[in-house]
């Protein structure tokens, strides 16, 4: 399986080891309730000549709101990308002989959580004629588990994680707006935004941005902190409400200060780097499906809200996407 394709070993090292927290400025702790005691019946009442017939429970909001949060136990590694046309998707990083686990798949999920029907076709061997980029040009030559589009169609080039319908609950995904969709016109982020998240961090900010707007009312950003001697840092920041989550990505500068995070990143991040696969709603917290693209390729990853925390799992996927 390939993993952060263009990233210096000093910020993947760094990311492994990175820490990540939630604050809540009102200062309150967010505890999950406790499910309720399920009902005993009496033997006696079972021992009746003539049971009284029981009307069944009406569906509380407690569990209308639990059949429709993404169980993470159910996902698997499977990623692909979309041909030119966006009527198929070739699923890459997996080795051929696994016909059988790989036909199950009939649903994709991308582009700010985009739902696609699709269908398993067949094992594509590929051909030397390629040019080994993961892209849509080269996407007959590649070797990989070839799906169709049943139903929508696909952007262009864009990656996909599949699933099915029965491990991946639909009803969990959030509503993204991308916020960098207009780059000459780069949303404003208030003032009370900025001073919030340095508080938290203790650091000076050096530049902010905002990647989406997750429904309901979340925010995403991509935040990069002043730079203090080789310690580099940038987070990215989930606001709900008053609370803040942060996913940090901290970098020791080595002998080449213009490879950082990624090859030839300059040492900076903004929101153009980062793009929503999905947003779902999990029982207690969000799950980030996060496109981070790089001079040669674009990562894709997992980030996991449990509590007070945001991991990364182990579930990633590295697209070689270098210009030739």
């Amino acid at each position: 399986m390939k993993k952060y394709a263009g990233m210096t070993v000093t910020a993947v090292l760094a990311v492994m080891l990175a820490g990540c927290s939630v604050v809540n400025h009102t200062g309150s702790a967010q505890t999950g309730g406790n499910a309720a005691p399920q009902a005993s019946s009496s033997p006696a009442a079972a021992e009746t000549a003539s049971p009284e017939p029981v009307a069944e429970a009406s569906p509380t909001a407690e569990n209308a709101e639990a059949a429709e949060v993404l169980d993470t136990g159910k996902l698997s590694e499977n990623f692909g990308f979309a041909d030119a046309e966006g009527k198929q998707i070739l699923v890459t990083a997996q080795e051929e002989g696994q016909d059988n686990a790989l036909s199950l798949l009939d649903r994709a999920i991308g582009n700010n959580g985009q739902v696609l029907t699709v269908k398993f076709v067949k094992w594509q061997p590929g051909s030397e004629e390629g040019t080994g980029r993961e892209m849509a040009h080269n996407f007959a030559h590649l070797p990989g588990y070839l799906f169709t589009v049943e139903e929508g169609s696909a952007v262009p080039d864009a990656t996909y994680y599949l699933t099915t319908e029965v491990d991946f609950n639909a009803k969990s995904l959030l509503d993204v707006k991308p916020a960098n969709e207009d780059l000459a016109h780069p949303p404003v982020v208030g003032e009370d935004v900025r001073k919030a998240i340095a508080s938290v961090k203790k650091r000076e900010i050096q530049s902010i941005g905002k990647i989406a707007d997750l429904s309901p009312d979340r925010e995403l950003y991509v935040v990069q902190f002043v730079r203090q001697d080789k310690d580099m840092l940038f987070s990215l920041v989930l606001k709900e409400g008053e609370s803040l989550a942060f996913m940090d990505y901290p970098a020791v500068v080595q002998d080449d200060d213009y490879s950082v995070w990624r090859v030839d990143d300059g040492g900076e991040v903004s929101p153009g780097m980062f793009s929503v696969l999905f947003a779902a709603q999990k029982a207690d917290g969000v799950l980030l499906g996060i496109n981070w693209w790089g001079a040669e390729g674009v990562n894709t990853f997992f980030l996991n809200q449990h509590e007070a925390t945001f991991k990364e799992l182990d579930i990633q996927y590295g697209r070689y996407t270098s210009p030739l």
